[in-house]
């Protein structure tokens, strides 16, 4: 399972309400105050998690509350906040989704995902590129949690294929340097990386 890029957070305001005073450490209910301890253990339990719903995944409806309910589940035994939304602004370069507009820029992308039947219908393999790299490209953007946000997403990319039925995609056919340059490009609406990606990624079912 492919760590989240690491983004090296920036913050408009201090984090303390996520992390251990005078440190980058996430507040964690296992108590750890190293990073590299907190990362060992996060990958560890996240991976459970991740097995877990390939077996039986959560099923929604690819709305912002569906792809909550993955992030909780995937980091319930780390983190108190799984689940919920961030409250502080983050950016690298280019800063992520404003805390205030989360639901609303979420919403559009759902919406954009109904008038198109959750890509139900979609059978030609670039045509299904195209459409999930506009759809990773700016849930991305849009970060919706303090940490946790590339392996949530990606699972839920992982489900509108299998909706879909006719396609899978495995992210470990991409590297974490193409996965960060095509979303460094989609940041800024250029979906071609990020199109590639995906045709590296997406697997046609016989």
């Amino acid at each position: 399972m492919m760590k989240d890029i690491d983004y090296s957070y920036e913050y408009k305001d201090d984090d303390n309400k996520y992390c251990y005073p005078g440190t980058n450490v996430l507040k964690n209910k296992l108590s750890i105050k190293d990073s590299e301890m907190l990362y060992n253990a996060e990958r560890e339990f996240s991976m459970a998690r991740y097995a877990a719903l390939q077996v039986k995944p959560i099923n929604g409806d690819f709305s912002l509350k569906h792809l909550r309910e993955i992030h909780k589940y995937l980091f319930q035994d780390v983190y108190d906040w799984a689940g919920v939304l961030r409250t502080v602004d983050i950016s690298k370069g280019t800063i992520f989704c404003l805390v205030q507009h989360i639901e609303a820029q979420f919403e559009i992308i759902h919406q954009w995902l109904k008038k198109r039947n959750y890509l139900k219908d979609v059978s030609d393999r670039v045509e299904m590129a195209k459409d999930l790299a506009y759809v990773l490209g700016e849930i991305n953007m849009i970060h919706p949690f303090r940490e946790g946000n590339g392996r949530a997403q990606r699972l839920y990319i992982e489900q509108l294929c299998e909706n879909n039925g006719r396609f899978e995609v495995n992210f470990s056919f991409a590297t974490q340097e193409e996965m960060l340059k095509a979303s460094v490009d989609a940041s800024v609406c250029n979906y071609e990386a990020m199109e590639a990606l995906f045709l590296k990624c997406l697997i046609e079912r016989n």
